[in-house]
């Protein structure tokens, strides 16, 4: 029997350019994270460092400078660059004017919420409004968002206004808390999660790996949705159109269990 290939793995979200914000410190940092991804299996990654803490001309020169030196080591590895932008007002004029960066070629920006601990009541006005422009928005780690453990199904604001939300693989580990975990394991159950990104700060902390969230997705759901994710994720980066995802507003808005509760309660 001809066994399918699976799509090339990407990752979207990750903060490895040195020196340009809270990622990798330096450039022994930042290869010793690409040398991570590509033992990972990962071929195509995205740096995208915080837009606030840089501009788009160091991000470019910095990128090419790590370039150089993967190069030199023969790390099988495309660097792409882009930048985590925050949802504020200036966002779709900062992208006109070429001061933000959308993910490489394309017309996919990352977005994070500038606050984690509010919902805005101008998301579905802001990402309608890229998605206008002609841009596609992407919501970063969305089950770190508070209002979002707090309430899965406020993700439907963001998939109906066209955004499509992300999930950071160590979340599904509970290396960002319990709630976090709980929250991505509900959206990726649903059927609202797109992406799986690392969101990768260092080679120890937070490191640039994929592939056991995938495999935990698959264990948890299917090896359908692992692959559906690892698919849209070299979409994105291909410049392609993704279909919103469609999620089970049942499982979504589902009360948490007795067991759910008590243990965000005690905080594990």
């Amino acid at each position: 029997m001809e066994q399918r290939s699976l799509p090339v793995q990407v990752d979207i979200h990750c903060h490895v350019l040195p020196g340009l914000d809270d990622g990798a410190r330096d450039l022994d940092q930042a290869l010793a994270m690409l040398r991570i991804a590509v033992q990972d299996g990962t071929r195509i990654l995205v740096a995208t460092p915080h837009a606030r803490r840089c501009d788009a001309h160091a991000v470019r020169v910095t990128a090419e400078l790590l370039r150089e030196r993967a190069a030199e080591e023969e790390l099988a590895l495309e660097l792409v660059v882009g930048m985590e932008e925050q949802l504020l007002p200036d966002l779709l004029e900062r992208l006109q004017a070429g001061a933000a960066l959308p993910i490489g070629n394309t017309r996919w920006v990352l977005v994070e919420l500038p606050d984690w601990t509010e919902w805005p009541v101008t998301l579905p006005t802001q990402l309608h409004e890229l998605c206008c422009t002609g841009f596609r928005p992407i919501l970063a780690h969305v089950e770190r968002y508070i209002p979002i453990q707090r309430e899965p199904a406020l993700i439907l604001d963001a998939i109906q206004a066209g955004a499509l939300p992300q999930i950071n693989a160590d979340s599904l580990f509970g290396q960002n808390g319990y709630a976090a975990q709980q929250a991505a394991i509900r959206l990726i159950r649903a059927g609202a999660a797109s992406i799986l990104a690392s969101d990768a700060h260092s080679p120890d902390w937070r490191a640039p790996r994929l592939r056991g969230a995938l495999e935990r997705i698959a264990a948890l759901t299917s090896p359908e949705t692992a692959e559906h994710l690892r698919k849209t994720a070299l979409a994105i980066v291909q410049d392609q159109d993704v279909p919103p995802p469609d999620p089970d507003r049942e499982l979504l808005t589902a009360p948490p269990t007795l067991l759910e509760r008590v243990r965000t309660w005690v905080g594990v």
